[in-house]
């Protein structure tokens, strides 16, 4: 596609997928569609801390806004439970459902405070037992997998300091992350949508 075609297709993008690219996906982008995206987002005159957004998703992440971001995040409510009492945390649930022939095994990732993290667990287990056995035969040998791999993950929700996971999302989404600066709420509502993405 020439500059000219993505120019004419961001103009035609509503505000709110402007913004989600510029916090998103920008680190994905071609240096001159960023220039189209940073100009689009100007004329439009939506908040100029998305320019900052799509630049942090460009440029080499230094330790220390590494750690500003984990501060952020580690320190935003949880945005299962709404408490700011624990610190959030990362991890990844495992779940088996199974229907006579075929088993499906997901793992998917959930950002939230220990507590939660440790019921998103609890219930993938909970699901995994009632409805991972069915499968021939599959079933049992992967509902067995995801009780192991359910138990292993739960370990590091309560790491004092961020886990392996955490640190991944964090890089994987500074657009995000430095959108959160200035406005926590969008923060909350990609946590939700990374948590109910499976």
């Amino acid at each position: 596609m020439d500059l000219n075609d993505i120019r004419e297709n961001y103009k035609n993008f509503d505000d709110w997928k402007i913004e989600k690219i510029a916090s998103e996906e920008a680190g994905s982008l071609r240096p001159e569609v960023l220039d189209i995206l940073k100009a689009e987002i100007k004329k439009r005159n939506l908040n100029l801390n998305l320019i900052d957004s799509v630049d942090s998703q460009t440029k080499e992440l230094t330790e220390s806004e590494f750690n500003e971001y984990c501060n952020i995040l580690r320190n935003h409510p949880c945005p299962k439970c709404k408490s700011k009492t624990q610190k959030i945390n990362a991890t990844m649930v495992g779940k088996v459902v199974s229907m006579i022939i075929m088993t499906n095994y997901e793992k998917s990732l959930k950002v939230a405070c220990s507590n939660c993290l440790d019921e998103m667990h609890s219930k993938a287990n909970t699901k995994s037992a009632l409805l991972g056995w069915w499968g021939f035969p599959w079933g049992p040998i992967q509902t067995i997998r995801s009780f192991i791999f359910n138990s292993s993950m739960k370990k590091n929700n309560r790491t004092e300091k961020p886990n392996e996971i955490f640190a991944s999302f964090i890089v994987s989404n500074i657009g995000i992350m430095e959108t959160a600066k200035t406005e926590p709420e969008k923060l909350t509502e990609f946590i939700n949508r990374t948590n109910n993405a499976i």
